[in-house]
């Protein structure tokens, strides 16, 4: 079963636990061919499944069908661990079932991760080649480094080739475009997916991002507008029209809206970060910095938090306090380069400079080839009587794209050295 049927299963079940319907309602049914048939909702799926599995009659080949249709309907509810049971029962029962290893790929994704599911669809592969198994790797390899964008595009591709209405594949490519800094060609895939079907939610939303992305937010607020209109519930939606709203400068608007998704998805920390930056884009500051802690109380220490918190102490100038935080963030699940890089920052406004370019080499230690990381270093290393070096630093910086208006504020930190031929070269050569 192709994926394109998962999400539309998904989307089309509904969420009832009532059984009160009997299963068999005829003498032409049984329960196995309900639990196949996979047109009832998520939970009669699987009783009919659990139920058809009794049979001892089954053979081999009928019982990895029926495991891999339980685990289908354990997965439509967002029960991932339970499907990822269900799938390795069905992959250890025939290990040449390539639907076993895409199912289990789907749900270790949600369970285990990006690089756990990798393998999985790379078994599935090995096996049968198939369009979920092909658009698993390449969404799977990309998030997981073991492809790079290109290479997971031109799976999606291959994919295509298969099936061109491949409406996830699509998707995918546009995704994989944004994430890779492209927003026009990921608008343009979004383009394709709703030539296809106008009213895919994921789809409009996609074209949202890109249209932020390249600057248009007003475009931006009308199609997430237009997703909520169709899915009122749909919590990347809701937090993305904050963000565009705030774009927009409509930050009392952000305001509202984010004490509403607090309300609606009190345990979820996106609603208090939004709700701060909100509050930082309307000058109050002390209210944004108190929305993080009363988030810490009721959430728990948590790695985007801390970081947002230390963020937000930095804009207002407290400068330990705001290394304290983001130590605390360092050592969470979730850190990486960008955490490395904000310690940097605030070392730097400290003039610790020697934490800040021991912060600045970690978060190049990542994998993550920041400009403003190298810069950092070039400062550190201009006030540690290594301006040679320094200089070098700053070429990597501009190489890796650090803006212009940085020439003259490195410029500066030169003339603060003492090294004023320096400086008046550095004009020249940029």
């Amino acid at each position: 079963m192709g994926l394109s049927r998962f999400i539309l299963v998904c989307f089309l079940a509904t969420t009832g636990a009532s059984f009160a319907k009997p299963l068999v309602t005829s003498s032409e049914e049984t329960t196995a061919r309900l639990c196949l048939a996979r047109d009832d909702t998520p939970q009669r799926i699987v009783a009919a499944c659990d139920r058809a599995l009794t049979d001892a009659s089954l053979t081999r080949s009928q019982r990895v069908e029926l495991l891999i249709a339980r685990a289908d309907g354990h997965l439509w509810q967002s029960d991932h661990a339970a499907a990822a049971d269900g799938y390795r029962a069905a992959a250890a029962a025939d290990p040449q079932s390539a639907d076993a290893w895409n199912g289990l790929g789907w749900a270790l994704r949600e369970t285990e991760g990006d690089a756990a599911a990798y393998q999985a669809f790379e078994t599935s592969l090995a096996i049968d080649v198939s369009v979920q198994g092909l658009g698993g790797k390449a969404a799977t390899g990309r998030k997981s480094g073991h492809l790079t964008e290109g290479e997971a595009r031109e799976i999606l591709g291959a994919a295509l080739s298969i099936d061109p209405e491949y409406l996830w594949a699509i998707r995918e490519i546009g995704w994989s475009h944004l994430d890779d800094g492209n927003p026009e060609s990921a608008a343009k895939s979004f383009g394709d997916a709703l030539a296809i079907d106008a009213t895919d939610t994921n789809a409009r939303y996609g074209l949202g991002r890109a249209s932020l992305k390249s600057g248009d937010a007003e475009t931006a607020l009308a199609l997430f507008n237009d997703v909520l209109a169709d899915a009122p519930d749909d919590f990347a939606a809701r937090v993305y029209r904050i963000i565009t709203l705030r774009e927009l400068d409509r930050n009392a608007q952000a305001l509202r809206d984010s004490d509403r998704l607090i309300a609606d998805f009190p345990t979820r920390n996106s609603g208090y970060i939004e709700r701060a930056l909100s509050l930082l884009a309307l000058e109050r500051r002390a209210e944004a910095i108190e929305t993080y802690v009363t988030a810490e109380e009721k959430l728990g220490e948590n790695n985007s938090l801390l970081y947002w918190h230390a963020d937000a102490l930095a804009t207002d100038g407290q400068f330990r306090q705001a290394l304290n935080v983001i130590d605390r963030a360092l050592t969470l699940s979730g850190a990486d380069y960008s955490d490395h890089l904000l310690k940097s920052y605030i070392a730097l406004e400290m003039k610790d400079y020697a934490t800040t370019r021991s912060a600045a080499e970690a978060s190049l230690a990542t994998g993550v080839s920041d400009p403003w990381a190298h810069y950092y270093i070039a400062i550190s290393m201009v006030h540690s009587g290594e301006t040679t070096e320094g200089l070098t630093q700053f070429g990597k910086a501009m190489a890796a794209g650090l803006p212009d208006d940085r020439i003259g504020a490195f410029a500066k930190e030169l003339v603060s050295a003492g090294k004023y031929v320096e400086a008046a070269q550095l004009r020249l050569q940029y």
